[in-house]
């Protein structure tokens, strides 16, 4: 993490900004500008559309001096990493950075949405905080759905919470077996593989997670209503998605009285996560939640 920075009344506007394409879309503006504002940090959070072709020139932007760092966002978050001069530990085992630090001249490559998410299962209730920040999910059945890239980062999360057993389930088999293998080196506790989320046996206390895009532009669910069903009342559903805020997943989910939850709360915790790589100062994570909640 960077020394904590101090600001002089006659800084110029410093500059954050969310690599990726699409952008537009993103909530992340609204929650960074509000921290900025928050701690009278002289810095603007901007958007930045890159196609590939000048994701290089982009990255090479950061390195001006006015530049604190960056998220980056699909479809960039592994195309960056031969363009950092150091990548994380965590960032190299998911293989994606979202999170980019410009310090003393380095560019330097973190992922905050693996913590993110736990942070956000343990702000509803699940698992133990421990003092050093980190959350235990010990006697959880984890139940991923996809094995894409945001996934992944789900996975690594989810074993370094130390779950009892992680099932993954992928429409391509293939898939999810080989990233069972690359957590399999990490993880002693079992790891399940699917492709036919109807062959699912459920276990008490699970973490059920979409990790897939299914959702976020079609009235469709990843997981069948019949077999959500089965599942005992102590379950929780977590979807990555928050636009939209319900999901279908989320609506099956609670018409049998299963807690859930949608995507923000990640998207706030993985904020302030990178704000304070950024900056070296505890994130105002209320003066977010405030933001991203009443928007």
């Amino acid at each position: 993490m960077p020394d904590q920075k101090q600001y002089s009344q006659t800084t110029a506007f410093l500059r954050i900004g969310l690599i990726g394409d699409p952008v537009a879309h993103s909530y992340s503006p609204r929650i960074q500008q509000a921290a900025l504002d928050e701690l009278n940090i002289p810095a603007r959070y901007e958007l930045w559309q890159t196609p590939a072709e000048h994701l290089i020139e982009r990255v090479r932007s950061l390195c001006d001096p006015a530049c604190l760092g960056a998220n980056v966002t699909i479809p960039h978050k592994q195309a960056v990493l031969p363009f950092l001069d150091m990548v994380d530990p965590l960032a190299t085992r998911i293989g994606a950075v979202n999170t980019i630090v410009h310090h003393n001249g380095y560019l330097q490559g973190y992922n905050t949405d693996a913590p993110g998410l736990l942070l956000a299962l343990y702000e509803h209730g699940l698992g133990e905080l421990q003092a050093d920040g980190h959350v235990l999910l010990r006697d959880y059945t984890a139940v991923l759905l996809g094995a894409g890239g945001a996934a992944r980062g789900a996975a690594f999360a989810l074993i370094d919470a130390h779950v009892s057993r992680l099932i993954i389930v992928n429409r391509h088999l293939e898939r999810a077996q080989q990233l069972a293998a690359e957590l399999q080196q990490n993880y002693d506790g079992p790891i399940f593989t699917l492709s036919d989320p109807t062959f699912l046996i459920p276990h008490p206390s699970s973490i059920i997670i979409n990790a897939t895009s299914l959702g976020m532009h079609e009235d469709v669910s990843p997981l069948p209503a019949e077999v959500l069903a089965r599942f005992n009342g102590d379950t929780f559903v977590y979807d990555m998605i928050y636009n939209p805020t319900q999901t279908h997943l989320l609506c099956q989910a609670r018409t049998i009285n299963l807690r859930t939850a949608n995507g923000l709360s990640m998207l706030l915790h993985q904020g302030a996560l990178a704000f304070t790589l950024w900056t070296g100062q505890p994130a105002p994570i209320e003066a977010m939640r405030n933001t991203l909640f009443s928007a």
